[in-house]
């Protein structure tokens, strides 16, 4: 057993139960002064930016976390550092912890991935697709040629829901007009409806499952699936470069924490996940429902950013990176970017969390690239990235013209309204999907709630449509209809929402 590096201990002790794995790689060991240019570019690049958001960084190779990085702010405003005790929200990054927990129960013979929509839930109605024909195994490989998007709305953003909601508005799944039954097409709708199924047929909660299968064994003690049990510990708030220095105002909650993307985690934790997925890896999960996980379940053909996808495990994409085989799975959200990697026949993984989310695809290309360029023997990596951070820094100069023109266009269109902007305020009920209430604030402007979510709405291009921005950094249009002059419901997104009178 080779030694975890003595100068590493605070977190590599974090990776005890994976062990050292005595892998040789291409190039020679590294030292924590062959990071010193990455450490320094992205201190300059937060400086550039005008945000010291917080950004962490755990590096793994043959069992070992070889490489840390913190820098940035939890907490601007009250000046909090980001620390290795900094739990982050991960986003759709929860998707292999969920895949990881159903593959688990299967080995146990607790669920059975062939099991049709129909067999799940067999005395539920499902009037618009084939249920008999989707199977577990396709809801958790996108696959599953679904599409359900206020059941997306509900459980990520809005929170207004109840498990009775939530199965009402499984039943009213759609077939995907992008991706047909047995095509590849990611969302959060497949694992969303598993995960319901799963805490209604084993009368536990998918968190406690992850809790109990993953999250406990590997000693991960500060991850958690539920925001209530996270807020025990410093968390990095959501920041963003198209904002204000202020947080976002959408933070996440119990009600907004599901199985597509539903986890707050320190990078030493998830160094210690990442680990635990390297071939002979001293781990006390079974190394054969591991091996299972990573096996490509479908193929695609895409890519993001340098990262290149011709397959999907289980809430793993597969394909190739500088030459080798990679598993990878990002997580975005308004404030937050996360990243989880490995090379497997390299011994190799990375993890790579911040609390801004304009940044990150541009940034975390530049890490990954600097951290496995360096691990492989890569000699043209340093100048490379060097390159690249140059570039990024141009694009950052570029944005507060970008942010001023983006902000013109919203604010420019004018509001048509065919009624008085009185005759739109009132309350707005869906039988699944809860209320939304509109009102005018000093301004005159129509006020939208929701749930966790709310926007002022500004002008758009037609008669009786209004732009709104929910979800930060996004937008929607929501349409009224008017009839014998007065609202009788609006519509965003697809839900309908009728007034009530």
């Amino acid at each position: 057993m080779k030694p975890l590096l003595p100068q590493l201990k605070p977190l590599s002790a974090l990776l005890l139960l994976c062990g050292s794995l005595c892998v040789p790689a291409k190039a020679q060991p590294l030292t924590p002064q062959d990071f010193a240019e990455l450490d320094q570019a992205i201190a300059t690049v937060k400086t550039q930016a005008g945000l010291p958001f917080g950004s962490t960084i755990a590096l793994v190779h043959n069992g070992e976390l070889i490489y840390q990085h913190h820098s940035g702010y939890a907490d601007i405003q009250r000046q909090l550092p980001v620390n290795g005790d900094t739990a982050f929200y991960i986003a759709s990054a929860t998707k292999p912890f969920t895949a990881l927990a159903f593959l688990l129960l299967a080995q146990q013979g607790k669920v059975n991935l062939e099991q049709s929509l129909q067999q799940m839930w067999p005395q539920q109605k499902f009037p618009n697709i084939d249920a008999s024909r989707v199977t577990l195994r396709q809801l958790l490989s996108h696959q599953s040629g679904l599409d359900n998007q206020p059941l997306v709305w509900a459980t990520a953003y809005s929170g207004i829901h109840t498990p009775q909601t939530l199965k009402a508005l499984t039943s009213q799944s759609v077939p995907d007009a992008e991706a047909k039954w047995g095509e590849f097409r990611y969302s959060n709708v497949g694992y969303n409806i598993a995960s319901l199924w799963l805490d209604e047929q084993s009368g536990t909660a998918w968190q406690d499952h992850l809790q109990q299968l993953i999250l406990k064994p590997l000693g991960m003690q500060h991850s958690s699936a539920r925001q209530s049990e996270a807020a025990k510990w410093p968390l990095a708030l959501p920041y963003s470069l198209l904002k204000s220095a202020e947080p976002l105002y959408l933070q996440k909650t119990d009600a907004t924490m599901h199985a597509a993307g539903g986890m707050f985690a320190t990078a030493g934790d998830l160094a210690r996940f990442v680990a635990a997925q390297l071939p002979g890896a001293k781990s006390p999960l079974p190394a054969s429902v591991i091996s299972q996980s990573q096996q490509p379940q479908i193929t695609t053909e895409s890519s993001y950013g340098d990262f290149q996808r011709t397959g999907y495990a289980f809430g793993w994409y597969t394909g190739p990176y500088k030459g080798e085989a990679m598993l990878h799975h990002f997580g975005g959200f308004p404030g937050y970017s996360a990243h989880l990697s490995l090379l497997p026949k390299q011994q190799m993984g990375l993890v790579i969390l911040h609390n801004e989310d304009v940044l990150s695809r541009d940034l975390n290309n530049l890490i990954a690239d600097y951290c496995y360029g360096l691990l492989l023997g890569d000699a043209g990596t340093k100048a490379r990235v060097k390159a690249g951070f140059a570039k990024l820094e141009q694009k950052l100069a570029q944005l507060p013209a970008m942010k001023q023109a983006q902000q013109q266009k919203i604010q420019g269109r004018k509001t048509l309204l065919s009624l008085p902007a009185a005759a739109y305020v009132g309350r707005y009920q869906h039988p699944q999907l809860g209320e939304m209430t509109l009102s005018l604030n000093a301004q005159q402007q129509l006020v939208f709630r929701w749930g966790a979510l709310q926007a002022i709405a500004t002008g758009f291009d037609t008669a009786d449509e209004l732009r709104l921005e929910l979800v930060p950094n996004s937008g929607e249009v929501v349409k009224f209809a008017v009839a014998q002059g007065k609202v009788q419901h609006l519509t965003l997104s697809g839900m309908t929402f009728s007034k009530q009178h």
